[in-house]
């Protein structure tokens, strides 16, 4: 009962053939496709049975039942085992045909006990696919209870298909379309290229047409020395250019101006020719270059931009005439530029420089000149030239110069009024002829003593009253210190540097305490005082000194030192000197005894024989009147000097 429940539902293959031991499925089940699964197809069912029934005969194969059809059992041959009847059984080899047009509807079936279905991949259908057979167990037979093997249903071999009877009409067709293709771009090109040639040709005639004329002939638009040779053969060209100039020739003329002078240059004074070939055959050139295609172009080119020159210039005739007359104006006209300079004039302080301004120098350059002149006879064009030099500049200035002869400093003393004539010419010969005029080079020490000089009668000194020890005394040069302290004080407000000085052993007349500068040279003293400073700037150092009226005093008989300094300028710089007492230094009187009564008549008596002074310690500064800066400089000391007094006894 089990295996019949097993096998209810399953449909025989009609086709299969009865059972026998050692049953074998076909050799090959032709798989139907998805749509053609059932049984029942038109198609097949002119094939004779027999054809199923011998192939089911010899695989004595085991067919999986069909789906969604249902067939009539069949009367199994005689000695048949007879079998149970199952529901849609059908006997081995016996086969139903269903009326035309029947479709079985798909009915769900149970597979075999011990049946495991394989998953089948859904794959889209194919027409006579292979679907491999499985082997039956030896010894069984359709109902006979044992394994569930699966089996399919075998499929007839579908006929072979029939020739395709419409390729050749489709072949055909393609190549009409293909022909018909063909011919039309044929059609089409051949019209391009037609429409091409003729455009090349059109273009060909338009160049030919414009060129032509022109191949032996200068084109339009070239023009020399003004002249239109467009359409001009070559000599035509030269015999009008050649004409043009010959009519010009009579009344050529340049005139060179410079200032009130000037000079006619005629074609007469030249007795030249003119060589037009060159310039004409470079006119030819003009739009008759490379192909015609390229004249075509350069045609219109000329239309646009019209070509325009001139013959050239003379090739034969007098043209050193031009360079004789060139030379002869520059001559005239050429000069060296002059320096500014100066002259020193020592006898005049209040100008002792005397300035010269500089002076531009001229050159003419003739080369425009005669460029200019050529051009004139190239075109036959009168014209005047008016002559300009080029000026030369100097390299020194006047106003260089003046800085390097700037007044630096000014310094005077007063002579007092008890000054002797012997001692003021002492003053005036020290100065005057010895340190006026003084030229100090850069780097150089200026030394009283050394450009002074001795003082002494055969020198051109007086004997003078003058401070020596402490004391005033007679000797040759006397007030010659007045002269170095006032050149002293003119060096210090110019900046130089001061190399030796000494002061006074007490105060002199004509200047403040600290401002004096003694000196002092004797033969064989070891103890001469010199006075001297150095040039510590870089350019001269030029020193002018005179004695003169005061113009300050109401006294016309007054005079004064003075002493000017120059060199290079100081900028922004004055400078004044002062001087304050800090202390004022006293002494004690000496007293000495007369005993031969030669300052004294009786005892007691006392005789002042030298009077004392007071001393002082000051000091001297020096200030910058631009800007009130002050600067100490030194410190000076005057010693006090003691009163001597003789006694009587």
């Amino acid at each position: 009962m089990k295996g019949q429940e097993q096998n209810r539902g399953r449909t025989q293959n009609p086709h299969a053939a009865g059972p026998s031991q050692g049953f074998v499925p076909p050799a090959a089940v032709h798989n139907v496709p998805q749509k053609e699964s059932q049984w029942y197809n038109p198609a097949r069912q002119q094939e004779p049975l027999s054809y199923y029934t011998q192939q089911n005969s010899q695989a004595q194969q085991m067919q999986q039942p069909s789906q969604g059809r249902h067939t009539q059992p069949a009367q199994p041959p005689q000695g048949y085992p007879q079998q149970q009847s199952r529901q849609g059984y059908s006997a081995p080899g016996q086969q139903q045909q269903p009326p035309r047009g029947y479709y079985a509807p798909p009915q769900q079936q149970q597979p075999p006990q011990g049946y495991y279905a394989p998953r089948q991949q859904q794959l889209p259908p194919r027409q006579n696919q292979y679907v491999p057979q499985q082997q039956a167990p030896q010894g069984y037979y359709p109902g006979q209870q044992g394994p569930a093997v699966p089996y399919a249903r075998p499929q007839p071999p579908k006929p072979p298909k029939k020739p395709v009877k419409f390729l050749p009409i489709a072949i055909l067709a393609v190549l009409i379309i293909v022909a018909a293709v063909l011919g039309a771009n044929g059609i089409h090109t051949a019209r391009e290229q037609a429409a091409e040639q003729a455009a090349i040709q059109q273009k060909a005639d338009m160049i030919q047409a414009k060129v032509e004329p022109y191949r032996d002939r200068f084109c339009p638009g070239v023009y020399v020395n003004g002249i239109d040779l467009g359409g001009m053969t070559y000599e035509e060209a030269k015999s009008a250019v050649e004409s043009g100039i010959q009519a010009q020739h009579a009344d050529w003329k340049v005139t060179l101006t410079y200032g009130s002078n000037h000079a006619d240059i005629t074609a007469s004074d030249l007795n030249f020719t003119v060589d037009v070939t060159g310039v004409l055959n470079e006119a030819m050139q003009q739009g008759h270059n490379g192909s015609d295609e390229q004249r075509y172009n350069d045609m219109l080119q000329l239309e646009q931009t019209p070509y325009r020159t001139s013959t050239a210039r003379p090739s034969a005739g007098n043209t050193q005439r031009i360079d004789d007359l060139l030379a002869i104006i520059k001559s005239s006209i050429d000069r060296p530029a002059q320096d500014a300079y100066v002259t020193p004039d020592q006898e005049n302080i209040n100008a002792p420089f005397q300035f010269y301004d500089e002076v531009n120098g001229l050159t003419l350059n003739t080369a425009p000149i005669r460029e200019w002149i050529f051009e004139k006879l190239s075109t036959m064009e009168n014209g005047t030239y008016e002559i300009q030099p080029d000026q030369v500049q100097p390299s020194v200035r006047k106003a260089d110069l003046m800085q390097k002869y700037s007044l630096r400093a000014s310094a005077t003393t007063k002579i007092h009024t008890s000054s002797t004539e012997d001692r003021n010419n002492n003053i005036r010969h020290a100065l005057c002829d010895f340190v006026n005029g003084y030229k100090l080079a850069p780097g150089e020490t200026f030394s009283f003593n050394t450009v002074v000089g001795y003082r002494t009668a055969e020198r051109g000194f007086y004997p003078a009253q003058e401070i020596a020890y402490g004391n005033y005394v007679e000797g040759y040069g006397g007030g010659v210190c007045q002269a170095s302290t006032t050149l002293y004080q003119a060096a210090l407000c110019a900046g130089l540097q001061i190399v030796e000085r000494k002061a006074h052993s007490e105060k002199v007349r004509y200047t403040e305490l600290g401002l004096d500068a003694t000196v002092y040279m004797e033969k064989g003293y070891k103890h001469n005082k010199d006075f001297r400073f150095k040039n510590n700037t870089d350019g001269d150092i030029y020193i002018f000194a005179t004695v003169e009226k005061d113009p300050t005093e109401k006294k016309k008989n007054r005079l004064r030192t003075r002493v000017d300094i120059y060199g290079p300028y100081m900028g922004d710089v004055h400078y004044e000197l002062q001087s304050t007492i800090i202390e004022t230094l006293y002494a004690e009187p000496e007293y000495k005894k007369d005993k031969k009564h030669e300052y004294t008549t009786y005892p007691g008596e006392l005789y002042l024989y030298s009077e004392g002074r007071e001393g002082y310690k000051v000091n001297v500064y020096r200030t910058n009147t631009v800007n009130q800066q002050s600067e100490w400089l030194y410190t000076d000391t005057y010693e006090a000097k003691k009163a001597v007094y003789y006694e009587g006894v």
